[in-house]
């Protein structure tokens, strides 16, 4: 699915949420007490190898790395991987129903799926390493507070907040959009005279765009512009 997403040029906004109680709770503990294979421990090392990094750490990447703006609806919890896939968003909208674990050091592993890349990201290194080493639960006012979470409502206005969102954003112009999310996480590495090289740059692009003259129209027009991603 998320294959289908990178490769539909005419996508503005990908959302990302969870079905009834759980945005998603990770591996089924219980399926690995009783020797069921789900984490894979018993399989051959290369073939584990293999698996995790085609899924689950395929779906951090390919979230990560679509070039449209992402947004998680977290509608509960979020566990392990799950959390992990919450932060591998652009932004984060939750409610009260809305809980964060990771619980790997727990269960004498470590996460596979970007927790010590994303975490340290979007808390600090000081709050991420305090939920790695305890694997307590991280609730939704605190997740707000640090930075999880770029808005808290009330799960009744859950959908409604997200769906506001994705307006505001799906009505801008696409092309800035994409430049500005690649250039922001590039921007975390980059030096400060390379990245305004970069923006010199695309700016020189996006100033003859066929969107920016468009929004010079309908600024005149006094209308809505209508952008076509050219």
């Amino acid at each position: 699915a998320l294959e289908d997403v990178a490769s539909d040029k005419d996508m503005r906004v990908f959302i990302i949420t969870g079905a009834g109680r759980a945005f998603c709770a990770s591996a089924d503990i219980k399926d690995e007490s009783r020797g069921g294979d789900q984490l894979l421990g018993h399989k051959d090392s290369y073939e584990t190898y293999q698996f995790i990094r085609a899924m689950p750490q395929g779906v951090t990447s390919k979230l990560h790395n679509l070039d449209i703006p992402t947004i998680a609806m977290v509608n509960g919890l979020a566990i392990g991987d799950g959390f992990d896939w919450v932060l591998a968003c652009d932004i984060r909208v939750g409610c009260e129903n809305s809980r964060f674990m990771n619980a790997f050091l727990q269960m004498g592993l470590v996460s596979n799926t970007g927790s010590t890349w994303l975490y340290n990201r979007a808390m600090g290194i000081s709050k991420a390493l305090e939920l790695l080493y305890t694997g307590d639960w991280l609730e939704a006012e605190e997740a707000k507070e640090c930075g999880v979470l770029a808005h808290l409502v009330t799960a009744d206005k859950l959908e409604e907040t997200t769906m506001e969102l994705v307006r505001k954003i799906a009505g801008k112009a696409p092309i800035p959009n994409r430049i500005v999310k690649g250039m922001m996480y590039r921007g975390l590495t980059q030096t400060l005279d390379d990245h305004l090289a970069e923006a010199a740059q695309v700016e020189v692009l996006t100033l003859t765009s066929k969107d920016h003259i468009e929004s010079l129209a309908s600024f005149r027009e006094k209308r809505a512009p209508i952008y076509k991603g050219e």
